[in-house]
C-alpha cells in the first residue's frame, strides 16, 4: 500500500498525509483523522527507515527510568508514552534500576540507535556520565524527577516539600520524628528530601534523629520491625517520614509485625502520591507529586527542543506543584509522648 493511495482514500495531497503521519500537530484535527481513517482501512503503516533516511529522524524518545516496577514511574512513563504518541513519537524506554552503569548503556544505545531526543532520571546529575555524553552529543534531553542547576529538568521542589511536612507532624505534636530512606547514594531526590527534613527539624527546635537507612527494599520490612521491637517507647519515633510511597508502606508493615498501631502510636507518612496508597487500610499520607504531569511536561519540553533544533537549558525547567493527601496513617502524636509545648498545639490548625 502506497502513501498515494491514503491520499487518494482521504482526499487530501500527498504532502498532507505526510505531515498528519509524521507531524500530526500541525495538521487540523479533522483532516488528521480523516487522513488516520484512510490509513487503517488501508493497512497503511509508513515505512520508518525510508522515513529516517529521508528526514534525518527517527521520530524516536528515549525513556531512561529506574524501574517500571515502582508506580510512580510507571504513572510517569503513562504521561510520557501518550503525549509523545499524541506528537507523533514513538517511545523506547530503558530501565536502570538505579544503577549507573545501566543508565551509561542505556544512553550509548539511544545514541547508536539515533533517537531525537532522551528523557531520563539519573542517580547524580551532577557526576552522571551519561549526562555528559548526551551534552557532548549535542542531543536534546530532560531531566525527570531530578533537580539539578545546570539541566533543564522536570520535578518538585522535593525539599521544600519535606519541610512542610515536618511542620505539619510538629503541629500534630510529634516532636521525635524520623526519616525512611533507601541508599541515599543511589537517588538524588533522596538526598534532598533528607535535606528538607533537616530544615524542617531545625526550624521546629527538634532533635534530629538517626537517618533510617534501608539498603534493599527486599529486606527493608524486617529490618524497620526489629528497630521498631527493640526501641523502648520512650526512645522510639512517633511519626516515620518515609522518602517514598513503597518504603511508607513497609513502614505500616513494621509497624504491624512490631506490635505498632498506625497512626494510634506510630504515624507514617509518604512521598510520590501513587494510587495505591489510597487503596490501603490505613491509607497512606503522603506528599502527592503530579508523575504523569511529570511525564507529560517533559515529552512537550523535548518536542519543542527537536522541532525548533535548539538546545534545551537549565532555564527550561519547570518545577510543578506538590501537595499532601491526607490519609489515614498519620494522626496527633501518642498522648505518653505529648510535652508542654505539643499541648499548645493541641486544636492548632494543621499548616499543610
Amino acid at each position: 500500500m502506497r502513501i498515494q493511495d491514503v491520499a487518494k482514500a482521504a482526499g487530501v495531497s500527498v504532502a498532507t498525509v505526510s505531515r498528519a503521519l509524521n507531524k500530526p500537530g500541525k495538521v487540523a484535527a479533522e483532516t488528521r483523522a480523516r487522513v488516520e481513517q484512510a490509513a487503517d482501512q488501508l493497512g497503511y503503516t509508513p515505512n520508518a527507515s525510508a522515513r529516517t533516511l529521508r528526514t534525518q529522524r527517527s521520530k524516536v524518545i528515549g525513556v531512561v527510568l529506574p524501574t517500571l516496577l515502582n508506580p510512580v514511574f510507571a504513572e510517569c512513563f503513562e504521561g510520557i508514552a501518550s503525549t509523545a504518541a499524541a506528537a507523533g513519537y514513538a517511545v523506547q524506554p530503558f530501565t536502570t534500576e538505579y544503577q549507573v552503569e545501566r543508565e551509561d548503556r542505556a544512553v550509548n544505545s539511544l545514541l547508536a540507535g539515533n533517537a531525537d531526543g532522551v528523557i531520563l532520571v539519573v542517580s547524580n546529575p551532577a557526576r552522571s556520565s551519561a549526562l555528559q555524553r548526551l551534552v557532548t552529543a549535542r542531543l536534546p534531553y530532560v531531566l525527570a524527577y531530578n533537580q539539578h542547576a545546570k539541566h533543564p529538568c522536570v520535578s518538585v521542589d522535593n525539599a521544600a516539600a519535606v519541610t512542610r511536612l515536618i511542620a505539619h507532624l510538629t503541629s500534630l505534636g510529634h516532636e521525635r520524628i524520623a526519616m525512611v530512606s533507601g541508599q541515599l547514594q543511589a537517588s538524588d531526590r533522596a538526598r534532598q528530601r533528607y535535606r528538607g527534613y533537616r530544615l524542617g527539624m531545625k526550624r521546629a527546635g527538634h532533635e534530629e534523629l538517626p537517618l533510617i537507612e534501608v539498603p534493599f527494599v527486599e529486606t527493608a520490612v524486617q529490618e524497620l520491625a526489629t528497630q521498631l521491637a527493640n526501641q523502648p517507647a520512650t526512645e522510639r519515633p512517633t511519626a516515620l517520614v518515609s522518602s517514598n510511597d513503597l518504603l511508607a508502606i513497609r513502614c505500616i508493615r513494621a509497624a504491624h509485625l512490631a506490635g505498632l498501631s498506625v497512626p494510634e502510636q506510630l504515624s507514617v507518612t509518604g512521598f510520590d502520591g501513587i494510587a495505591l496508597g489510597e487503596d490501603l487500610t490505613p491509607m497512606l499520607s503522603t506528599i502527592v507529586q503530579p508523575n504523569a504531569e511529570i511525564g507529560q511536561r517533559s515529552v512537550e519540553l523535548l518536542a519543542h527542543a527537536m522541532a525548533s533544533n535548539a538546545p534545551l537549558t537549565a532555564a527550561a525547567s519547570i518545577t510543578l506543584a506538590h501537595r499532601f493527601r491526607t490519609g489515614e496513617s498519620c494522626a496527633a502524636a501518642p498522648p505518653f509522648k505529648r510535652s508542654h509545648n505539643e499541648k499548645k498545639t493541641v486544636g492548632r490548625k494543621p499548616s499543610v
